[in-house]
């Protein structure tokens, strides 16, 4: 499991219990402008890929998948390939079902969220409230600003590409070399998304570790 929300999850999961820049008024108002497209944004769907490098191997892992998010609270990402995975926060859960395995992992979604990577996307809490939060470049048309946490995560910062009024890349720093990549694509946003695309109902004959609340 060597992805952007595998990695997240089995750290929040199994470990939970274990840059400098200015600040410029210019970066406050570049601030605002993130905060602004997460204030007005409801929903979120799209398909993403996904790079992590292989530090074993020196080689770039590759994973696809599809994204929902319906803000405050609920969310879905699903890997497709290389192996079948999904991960659903219903708003009061994080389950985790690998497919490969039949099994499912459970958490208290209060336990864990602080270190999942879209904490800043998928509550209505100020961004600002956790993360610093500068524009580091436009590049391609693509404006990208980095959130450093405040207080101390496994992942160092991490970057968010806005193209077009879209969320079209975030990027997870978890050291210099070690930069998981999503590039998201057939993106809809403030769309109407059934809610039953959030709930989770367990599997027959799987194995479930933990309690759900």
């Amino acid at each position: 499991m060597n992805n952007f929300f595998k990695t997240a999850v089995l750290m929040v999961l199994f470990t939970f219990n274990q840059q400098v820049f200015a600040n410029s008024a210019s970066n406050l108002n570049k601030g605002t402008e993130l905060q602004n497209y997460v204030n007005q944004l409801q929903t979120f769907e799209a398909k993403f890929v996904q790079t992590q490098p292989d530090e074993t191997l020196f080689t770039q892992n590759t994973s696809t998948g599809y994204f929902k998010l319906d803000r405050p609270g609920k969310l879905t990402w699903e890997y497709y390939t290389p192996e079948a995975q999904k991960i659903v926060v219903d708003g009061i859960n994080l389950w985790v079902y690998d497919m490969d395995l039949d099994q499912v992992t459970v958490r208290p979604i209060e336990d864990v969220k602080a270190e999942l990577p879209l904490s800043w996307l998928l509550y209505k809490e100020p961004i600002e409230d956790k993360f610093s939060i500068i524009e580091s470049k436009t590049a391609n048309g693509t404006t990208w600003f980095n959130l450093t946490p405040k207080q101390a995560t496994y992942f160092q910062s991490i970057e968010v590409g806005i193209k077009n009024g879209e969320m079209q890349q975030v990027w997870m720093y978890q050291s210099a070399d070690n930069v998981t990549k999503v590039r998201f694509s057939d993106i809809s946003s403030n769309q109407v998304i059934p809610y039953q695309n959030f709930n989770f109902n367990l599997p027959e004959g799987v194995d479930l570790i933990g309690t759900p609340q």
